[in-house]
């Protein structure tokens, strides 16, 4: 009986044992990921609850506490015609810089996977711009817009053509800065396909030429397949870029001239650190971070018609 009892708690000893090792080997990766997450909840979760519930307050930041007001921050904001001006510049601004950047990254990329050399250089010299200071190139594209001496309208002059005031004229201001955006994540995006070309199948373009199709069908039926995924990942990556703007506003324009190019996130900032009107300003910020979340979801779920996987 005693060798009975003995087995009987080794035996017991052993699964409990056993069912802690697995217990552990479950929870482990949890426990390497508890700091990122820690921080993560600090740092993000935290300050968008606070932002939330700032939105239904009214304070200034010197006052001792918020004083609670419900809905008027969201009312003030929409009867505000500087928010709906934003608001349109945001728009116009995403509907110029995402579709540029895009087809201006596929095309570099198909031109430089087409080189037989140099390709390490090239792919080296458009990414620059991404990591490089945007505060520092804001000032540098300030110069070369100057309408007396920047390099722009001289070469325009020299091209016989009139040089515009490219900061200040409320008809191309936006434009102007939008192609400062582009010009800074176009090369991202260069990479990002590139790295997509390289993970093709070479024996689809093979199969595709023995059936006798030329170039333009080899691209049209399998390249831009294949690489669905990937221009489906850089178009959601863009518009949220293009829509969380502001570095290039503060540096170049400040909003200006007459707030056409006054954009969401700048709109916010001036609410919030200019204006000292905290609840507007996350008002603001919680109908933008809606209002992207929306978007996003609605491109995830229309993606999956369009996106083909190997």
């Amino acid at each position: 009986m005693e060798t009975v009892q003995k087995i009987r708690t080794t035996i017991a000893r052993h699964n409990k044992e056993k069912s802690l090792s697995i217990t552990m080997r479950k929870t482990l990766p949890y426990w390497f990921l508890m700091p990122g997450l820690v921080l993560f909840f600090i740092f993000f979760v935290l300050p968008f609850l606070f932002s939330l519930y700032l939105s239904f307050h009214e304070w200034n930041m010197i006052k001792d506490s918020p004083e609670f007001v419900g809905i008027q921050n969201y009312q003030t904001i929409f009867n505000s015609d500087v928010y709906w001006k934003s608001v349109k510049n945001t728009g116009l601004f995403v509907l110029f810089t995402v579709p540029l950047s895009l087809v201006i990254g596929l095309g570099l990329a198909l031109l430089i996977e087409s080189l037989s050399k140099g390709k390490v250089f090239y792919r080296m010299i458009f990414f620059l711009p991404v990591v490089s200071s945007i505060a520092i190139m804001g000032i540098v594209w300030s110069l070369m817009y100057n309408p007396q001496v920047g390099a722009v309208n001289v070469i325009l002059r020299k091209l016989g053509i009139e040089g515009m005031n490219w900061l200040n004229d409320p008809k191309v201001a936006l434009v102007s800065l939008a192609i400062v955006s582009v010009w800074n994540s176009f090369g991202y995006n260069v990479i990002l396909f590139i790295s997509g070309l390289k993970g093709i199948d070479k024996s689809l373009y093979e199969s595709a030429a023995l059936d006798g199709a030329n170039k333009r069908q080899i691209f049209s039926h399998v390249t831009l397949p294949m690489l669905s995924p990937v221009t489906f990942f850089v178009f959601v990556m863009s518009v949220i870029a293009s829509f969380q703007v502001f570095t290039t506003i503060q540096v170049m324009t400040k909003g200006g001239p007459n707030n056409t190019t006054n954009v969401l996130v700048y709109n916010i900032y001036q609410e919030a650190f200019q204006f000292f009107n905290m609840g507007t300003a996350t008002a603001s910020a919680t109908v933008l971070f809606i209002v992207v979340v929306v978007l996003t979801i609605f491109q995830l779920v229309v993606g999956k018609k369009f996106v083909h996987y190997q």
